[in-house]
């Protein structure tokens, strides 16, 4: 008879009251409520059978106990009648609101108990939601109307009716005590009464949020954890709002408190968020963020000064990965500069006492908070430690050494856990921060993080910062450890990924810090390697990827001189990783060849290339494609116009040829390229050719040497055998238009450098071969390539020099005037005397045509046609170089500028009755133990050749007289 008592005694108060009129200002009849008209005497009428009805039913309750023995319409018509009383008569609402909470609450029993026994019924459900949907309609209307006289009242009666059900139902919403938030509510809405008065409680909030966020909260701490699912829901709607005055309330609570905070007041407040850290993340974070900040505002009550042991708390606490990284995320650039660290060091004396039992619990806490943050907070974490770590003037000794310490407490764990799950047989192990530095998601997911659509590993940007920070040295260790730890537990494309974002580290001064760790992760890469068999090397995959094109000319470049400096210090100091790092980078030979073709690139790939053993065997295809890359470097670095620079590209063009050139593979083909090269109209003017000049080698428009002879990577093409070309007529459409371009003219210290270098590169290559493989081959190309012919082409020479031979002997002393660098190149292939036998077709078709031309000759003396005297002396030079003149033959050199063209025409006519009778085959030059050649010994000189050749001393007595002893020599 509670009830009635109640609702009997607050009613015949309103009967005196409208009976007497004697309402207040404010309570009248039909206020607030737009329901003008209603007469006194519908009133009282109302009031009287409310009253009975309410008699009635409380009557039938006591003594029936069951719900089925009040009529359904007995209800209606009693819920109606208080809804009545509720909107038109003021001083009858406490009573009308208790009557319908005592009804939900028989319509929240009854759904609990049918939801318990399976009952699927919905003839009550329907009963229900008329109810329901009726008090919400009208309530509804009222808040709008007037929310300054309606939202303080149905927000803390609806707040206090969903506290009580909570309570009473809290063990039976769900069906189990493990239920989530989110299906405590899912349950809680499911039901008609509590969906209507929360959603009651959302309007009012909207109207007024100060008095409805009071009276909810002061409901949820009166009902404890069972009422979190309300302060969830509303805070869907109100994120800013609910969450700062969630977090206001547990630090209130939390400071307050003495000893160990209670545990169930924090899970409440970490169940909320995290119902709403789905879609409301960046309120949380501000929230938690600015109670952070109140920590430096310079207040010191006991909230303030409780500030950070709640987040600490809170954080370690939390189940939700993501109010975890709300928390700590940004945390980097809230607490720098160091000033701010320093003044929380300066209250940990203050927590440790009271929040924490020591200063060991509180570093414990701090580790193992940073070993579950992940995401992209990991990174922002191990920021602010690396930076804490290192002592400066804002930043207290004590304080960095505490860092220290954290970080050390943070690896000592990881490699504890490690440890542990490996002796258990567990493979990879779920560290969220170690998944979070690699660039993994809150989940574990390999989600990554890009930038400009490029993926990004967090750790390289931590490398940069750090390395370029002064007095890094201290956390370098630290990173070191932490990134070899990445490297070993999260798995070879992991692995891969750090170790090529690290390459691409841009740093000045922190070279040495960033080989170290670049070192100690490639040991983490061949330990793994070693332990797990796999059958590719993650070493050699991660420096493909770093190799890539389309990662970038500059990240490219600063990968290559990472791995230049990686290679020198590896070979200097001897390191164990050397040999597997050379391993790893000639398995990446085609795209380091790529590379050299690329301006930027170029010098910097070849420098690699320079610190690499290539004298070992590798597959054909790698020379054949590095091959042509480097001859391409070679003349591309020709025509920079920095005389230091070019010396020093083809410098290193030679250490990588010479290396190469120890494979007959390689070495002919590099010489073909070479000598290929000094012809190509592209080149031929950096050697002194004449603007002119044209040579019948295979035209390709539009693309330079390189991508030509591309063409031909699966084979080399041997001169004088079935790979050899020759240029036997017009095949097709003829021969494609010579191109037209106007190259600068050259000085001639320049092309003489050009030469020099030319030929110093090709006698570096020579040497690989100790049997003189090399300068044979560059004689037999000068044939194939300035001989437009095969026949005609042997070792011995004719009787005369033959007339049907004169167009072709014409043709190749063309080709000697066009191009200079021919003569230098048959120069070098004489100092190898026995390789000028290959070559007899072109000095017989020389002397031919200079026997022509002086025989011919209108001019008094020699010196009036210098060109053909110079080609002269350098022919007769050749041929003494190369042992085909001996003895006395040696000084006609000498004699050539002093004679006239008739004279010239007979000591050239005396060397070509020798060379008939002396065939210059290569079996008449011995190898001697020195590597060089001499000409086996023949008998004396007989007088036919020195004839003429003597009578022509003494016709020129005064200038060619000394020579004459060595006539006489010969004779005897």
């Amino acid at each position: 008879m509670g009830f009635a008592g109640s609702a009997t005694k607050n009613c015949n108060w309103c009967t005196t009251m409208v009976v007497t009129g004697q309402m207040e200002g404010g309570r009248g009849v039909n206020m607030d409520s737009g329901g003008r008209g209603i007469s006194t005497t519908m009133l009282l009428t109302e009031l009287d059978r409310f009253l009975n009805l309410a008699l009635t039913t409380s009557d039938k309750r006591s003594h029936g106990g069951r719900r089925d023995a009040i009529s359904e319409g007995e209800e209606q018509t009693t819920a109606e009648t208080a809804l009545f009383l509720l909107r038109n008569l003021p001083p009858a609402r406490p009573a009308a609101l208790a009557f319908l909470a005592h009804t939900l609450s028989r319509q929240v029993s009854s759904h609990m108990r049918g939801y318990s026994a399976g009952d699927n019924s919905r003839s009550t459900e329907i009963v229900d939601e008329g109810l329901s949907g009726q008090l919400e309609g009208l309530l509804g209307d009222l808040l709008e109307s007037t929310p300054g006289v309606w939202g303080p009242l149905v927000s803390q009666w609806a707040v206090e009716q969903l506290g009580r059900w909570s309570v009473e139902w809290a063990n039976t919403v769900v069906g189990r005590g493990d239920a989530t938030l989110e299906e405590v509510v899912a349950g809680w809405l499911s039901c008609s009464p509590a969906r209507t008065l929360a959603s009651l409680t959302v309007v009012c909030v909207a109207h007024d949020p100060d008095t409805a966020v009071a009276a909810l909260l002061d409901a949820s701490a009166a009902s404890g954890p069972a009422l979190d699912w309300l302060v969830a829901h509303v805070g869907c709607s109100f994120p800013a709002t609910v969450i700062s005055r969630v977090l206001a309330l547990g630090l209130r609570s939390f400071a307050s408190c003495h000893g160990r905070p209670p545990e169930h007041q924090l899970a409440s407040v970490n169940k909320i968020l995290s119902h709403l850290a789905d879609r409301h993340l960046p309120d949380i974070r501000r929230s938690l963020h600015a109670i952070l900040l109140r920590t430096f505002n310079g207040a010191s009550d006991p909230e303030t000064k409780a500030s950070v042991p709640f987040l600490l708390c809170l954080a370690v606490t939390s189940r939700s990965r993501a109010v975890l990284a709300a928390l700590t995320s940004g945390l980097d650039t809230l607490l720098m500069p160091g000033d701010r660290l320093a003044a929380l060091a300066n209250q940990v004396g203050w927590w440790v006492p009271k929040y924490f039992t020591t200063h060991a619990q509180l570093q414990e806490m701090v580790v193992h908070l940073v070993l579950d943050t992940g995401g992209s907070a990991a990174p922002s974490l191990l920021h602010l430690l690396l930076q804490g770590a290192a002592p400066t003037p804002k930043l207290p000794v004590a304080v960095a050494s505490a860092v220290n310490n954290i970080l050390q407490g943070v690896v000592g764990e990881i490699c504890m856990v490690t440890y542990m799950r490996r002796n258990a047989g567990s493979s990879r192990i779920h560290i969220p921060f170690l998944v979070g530095l690699r660039g993994g998601g809150l989940d574990g997911s390999d989600v990554g993080m890009a930038v400009g659509g490029k993926a990004i590993s967090p750790v390289a940007g931590l490398v940069e910062e750090t390395l370029a920070s002064p007095g890094s040295q201290a956390v370098i260790g630290h990173l070191k450890q932490l990134i070899t730890l990445v490297v070993v537990q999260q798995g070879p494309a992991t692995a891969t990924t750090t170790l090529g974002h690290l390459l691409h580290c841009r740093t000045q001064d922190g070279t040495v810090g960033l080989q170290e760790i670049l070192s100690a992760v490639i040991t983490a890469l061949m330990i793994y390697h070693v332990f797990q068999h796999t059958p590719d090397s993650p070493l050699s995959t991660a420096i493909a990827g770093a190799l890539q094109p389309q990662t970038g000319s500059s990240t490219i470049l600063t990968s290559l001189i990472s791995l230049e400096t990686m290679l020198c210090r590896g070979r200097k100091e001897r390191l164990h990783i050397h040999p597997s790092l050379t391993e790893a980078i000639l398995t990446n030979i085609p795209l380091l060849a790529e590379l050299i073709n690329n301006l930027a690139l170029g010098t910097a790939a070849v420098q690699v290339l320079c610190q690499l053993p290539l004298k070992r065997p590798i597959p054909v295809g790698h020379t054949l494609g590095l091959s042509h890359a480097i001859i391409f470097y070679f003349f591309s670095s020709l025509h920079e116009s920095n005389v230091t620079k070019k010396i020093c590209n083809i410098g290193r063009c030679q250490r990588v040829l010479s290396q190469l050139a120890h494979s007959s593979l390689a070495l002919n083909l590099i010489i073909r390229l070479l000598v290929e090269g000094v012809f190509r109209p592209e080149c031929a003017h950096l050697f002194g050719a004449q603007e002119k000049a044209q040579i019948d080698l295979k035209e390709v428009p539009g693309e330079m040497l390189i991508k030509a002879n591309r063409q031909f990577n699966s084979w080399v093409k041997v001169p004088q055998s079935h790979t050899s070309i020759f240029h036997m007529g017009i095949i097709g459409n003829g021969r494609t238009a010579p191109h037209h371009q106007q190259n600068i003219p050259l000085s001639s210290d320049i092309v003489r450098l050009h030469t020099q270098l030319l030929l110093n590169t090709l006698s570096i290559c020579c040497a690989s071969q100790a049997n003189g493989e090399g300068a044979s081959t560059v004689a037999l190309l000068l044939v194939e390539l300035i001989s437009p012919d095969i026949m005609f082409n042997g070792f011995p020479w004719p009787e005369e020099y033959i007339k049907f031979t004169f167009e072709r002997d014409l043709a190749i002393k063309k080709t000697f005037e066009d191009y200079p660098i021919a003569w230098s190149l048959l120069e070098f292939v004489a100092t190898h005397r026995a390789a000028l036998s290959y070559c007899s077709v072109l000095v017989r078709a020389l002397t031919a045509a200079l026997t022509a031309y002086w025989n011919t000759c209108p001019l008094s003396t020699a010196k009036q046609a210098p060109e053909a005297l110079h080609a002269t002396r350098y022919l007769l030079e050749v041929m003494v170089t190369a042992q085909f003149l001996p003895g006395p033959l040696g000084v006609l050199p000498q004699m050539v500028d002093a004679l006239a063209p008739f004279e010239l025409v007979c000591i050239l006519q005396d060397v070509w009755l020798y060379m008939r009778d002396h065939t210059p085959s290569p079996d008449r030059w011995l190898e001697l133990p020195s590597g060089h050649h001499q000409r086996t010994s023949e008998p004396p000189m007989g007088p036919c050749y020195t004839e003429r050749i003597k009578r022509i001393i003494q016709s020129n007595v005064a200038t060619l007289g000394h020579l004459m002893s060595f006539m006489v020599n010969a004779e005897q």
